[in-house]
């Protein structure tokens, strides 16, 4: 395995790469991530970004079966801090150590400089990767890609940003949902970017089937859940991203 600086004949790898990373680890529509890869991948933006000065890219490579194969990169802006912006891995190569390879390059090549990551919230691995080399949670933010905004998390080192996850609203023992008084327990919950989630379920005499959340940011009912677990809540917006994250991805 090899770190390196990227060069002009990486692109079609990179955006290839991009492609699989995007559609196997991040809750986007298929118009989304080909929004993302023709405003951020195209051959034009690919060029400008290995010529920037003030951005790094790298890639990780391996030769496999005679050819050199681009496994991995990420881009690195270049200001106060070293901010990663984009860092994709090969699905294919999960598990082999590419993205510590890269994360330790970026820390080595930028001692000098702390370490800052820009996360889309729709990765399925959110930031909980970065949190294994000393990055905290910070700031929410939103990027435009293409005239659409996208939710991003901020990690930075040092001193976590983050308010206590704590409830805003006081939390019932039950609340009224389609006519049905049904019980929320107050002692499952799952943490929002705002406030906690609460389970409400069904029935009081059916704590195995749960109906929906209770959204402690604002009292409201009206949550909805996804495939990959992710809550919203439709009346203040607080979200809860999804929880399925694999060493592998490392």
């Amino acid at each position: 395995m090899n770190v390196r600086p990227a060069e002009s004949d990486d692109r079609e790898q990179i955006r290839a790469l991009t492609r699989d990373s995007l559609q196997s680890s991040y809750s986007l529509s298929p118009e989304e991530i080909e929004m993302i890869l023709e405003e951020e991948f195209n051959d034009a933006s690919l060029a400008d970004l290995l010529d920037d000065a003030e951005t790094a890219v790298l890639v990780v490579d391996e030769t496999v079966e005679g050819t050199e194969t681009v496994r991995g990169f990420v881009t690195v802006e270049i200001g106060t801090e070293a901010t990663i912006r984009w860092l994709h891995v090969d699905p294919a190569a999960r598990g082999g150590g590419v993205a510590t390879a890269l994360l330790d390059h970026v820390r080595e090549r930028f001692a000098e400089k702390p370490i800052a990551a820009c996360i889309l919230d729709d990765a399925v691995e959110g930031g909980e990767f970065l949190e294994e080399f000393g990055l905290k949670q910070g700031d929410h933010d939103q990027i435009l890609v293409g005239g659409e905004e996208f939710a991003v998390t901020m990690f930075t080192e040092g001193q976590s940003t983050e308010t206590p996850n704590e409830p805003t609203v006081t939390v019932p023992e039950s609340v009224t949902v389609d006519g049905v008084d049904r019980p929320v327990d107050r002692d499952d919950s799952v943490p929002g970017s705002e406030a906690p989630f609460f389970t409400v379920y069904s029935a009081d005499d059916d704590e195995e089937d749960a109906y929906g959340y209770f959204c402690s940011q604002c009292g409201s009912t009206n949550v909805s859940i996804d495939g990959l677990d992710r809550l919203e809540c439709g009346d203040c917006g607080n979200t809860h991203l999804a929880d399925e994250w694999d060493d592998a991805y490392l």
